[in-house]
């Protein structure tokens, strides 16, 4: 019989990739362990201007009519004692070895396990369990930058996929190769505002600059690359340049308005890698001077060393209205 088929792989996760499918009982939900929960999966972001929540927790029974919903589901956790005479006690114990659940059930080890992929593609699966509330809410704080990270990890492969679907303007983005050296990744519907070469804050280079812009929101980053460089500069150094570049090109609907960094706002700074080059993430809000207007930024700055050229890549959100996703848009960005 499996001849007569064609061979078919996972299917595609379902679900908003923002959110985390927290499947357990209401009491271990509303008590100490949910909201060890909530504190991490929604923890706030200082670096949004309404301090959106990291990702949406969205509370689920285990009940047997909606497995095969659950195992669809993008980002989905398990979590409850071990002992605990549910449903997802009977879930959990039936997916622990037998060896294992002794030293679960007395306090000697906790079990935290990540799976990716597991019943769909582009699906994070963790189930959680312990002896007690107390041990598996511990468990959970303590694993809080991992947790995140693997589930922010989904949600950002998620927003490249989307981002993409309808279309990418790879005409422009080749253009950008042949002429500048560089390129990078631009939707359908972003346009080219402008390209010239600049000087901010002393520093000489190309500056390229697209806008998205619809009803109710915009999405608007630049790129500055500076040839003879090879030491990232300061970080004052970067913010000075960046605030420079605002305040030429980014004007606001009256003339005295133009974007800055606002350095009065939480200001969250990281080292990452960009393929392979070590980068300065910057993220934090910016500000319209004279003008009631605000919103979120990030910001990498790296140089490469093949060409002793450095790069300034700043993208920047600006969505008012509350159903808009921020976070989501900053992902993008």
């Amino acid at each position: 019989g499996c001849s007569d088929q064609p061979l078919v792989g996972l299917p595609t996760a379902t679900g908003p990739a923002p959110e985390v499918l927290v499947v357990s009982d209401s009491t271990t939900w509303n008590g100490i362990v949910g909201d060890a929960v909530r504190e991490v999966i929604a923890q706030p972001i200082p670096t949004l201007p309404n301090q959106q929540a990291f990702l949406r927790p969205r509370f689920q029974q285990l009940e047997p009519n909606l497995l095969a919903t659950i195992r669809k589901t993008k980002n989905v956790l398990f979590i409850a004692p071990i002992d605990v005479e549910t449903p997802i006690g009977d879930y959990l114990r039936a997916r622990i070895p037998e060896g294992q659940q002794d030293a679960l059930t007395s306090g000697r080890s906790v079990a935290v396990t990540v799976r990716e992929d597991l019943w769909a593609n582009g699906q994070v699966v963790v189930t959680a369990t312990a002896a007690t509330d107390t041990l598996l809410a511990q468990a959970i704080l303590d694993r809080a930058d991992s947790l995140r990270s693997v589930y922010d990890a989904n949600a950002l492969e998620w927003t490249l996929t989307n981002m993409f679907d309808r279309a990418q303007q790879t005409e422009i983005e080749a253009e950008l190769m042949a002429t500048n050296g560089w390129t990078v990744s631009i939707q359908h519907d972003y346009l080219k505002v402008q390209d010239t070469t600049v000087t901010a804050d002393g520093r000489t280079g190309e500056f390229v600059r697209f806008r998205r812009v619809v009803p109710e929101t915009w999405r608007d980053f630049f790129v500055f690359a500076q040839d003879g460089v090879s030491e990232l500069p300061s970080t004052a150094e970067i913010d000075a340049l960046t605030d420079d570049l605002l305040a030429t090109f980014a004007r606001g609907e009256i003339d005295s308005s133009f974007v800055q960094l606002d350095p009065r706002r939480p200001v969250r700074r990281d080292t990452v890698q960009i393929n392979g080059r070590t980068a300065r993430e910057t993220r934090g809000l910016w500000r319209m001077v004279n003008y009631p207007m605000g919103g979120a930024y990030i910001r990498y700055a790296f140089v490469d060393e093949a060409t002793d050229r450095l790069f300034v890549y700043y993208g920047m959100v600006f969505s008012p209205v509350p159903r808009y996703d921020k976070r989501e848009f900053l992902r993008q960005m």
